[in-house]
């Protein structure tokens, strides 16, 4: 299942995390509908914004991420894993635990069971982290439709 156990934060939002059996669906609804009504509970309707978040919910996402169109690199459906949900280099640094050994760390999670390629939309839309997305694909291909790719994350980005 898509999801978490509890609700997360990306920034000051609360990610509803209620699990789906989809990913499409709950990229559109626990992501991209409900970042839409927090920001409506705080700055009021933009009624623009709503029919272009309408849009890519009902249009974009299904097109992109219905189910049975992701496979993996095995040609398998895709399976949830666990993501970071927020991982940027601005939630990135060095540190140590009780005074131990220094090493990298990354920290501020909104940690869900999401789609793998997730978290390339929000490390590209800050520039990126390092040498992660090389090492990612040396180790795991892109999944499949390949192609779309670029699409995906540029979805993901929102």
């Amino acid at each position: 299942m898509f999801g978490f156990p509890v609700p997360t934060c990306c920034g000051d939002t609360e990610q509803d995390n209620s699990f789906k059996s989809s990913w499409a669906d709950f990229y559109a609804n626990n992501r991209l509908r409900h970042v839409l009504r927090k920001a409506e509970e705080r700055h009021g309707v933009d009624h623009h914004l709503s029919k272009l978040v309408d849009q890519t919910a009902s249009k974009v996402v299904p097109r992109l991420l219905r189910e049975g169109h992701l496979k993996t690199d095995t040609n398998e459906p895709i399976v949830p894993v666990l993501v970071h949900g927020d991982l940027w280099s601005g939630n990135h640094g060095r540190g140590s635990i009780d005074g131990g050994e220094v090493e990298e760390v990354v920290f501020d999670p909104s940690a869900s069971w999401s789609h793998s390629e997730f978290e390339f939309g929000i490390m590209r839309m800050f520039g990126g982290l390092g040498s992660v997305e090389r090492e990612y694909f040396g180790i795991k291909e892109r999944d499949a439709p390949a192609g779309e790719f670029e699409d995906r994350v540029r979805l993901y980005e929102l």
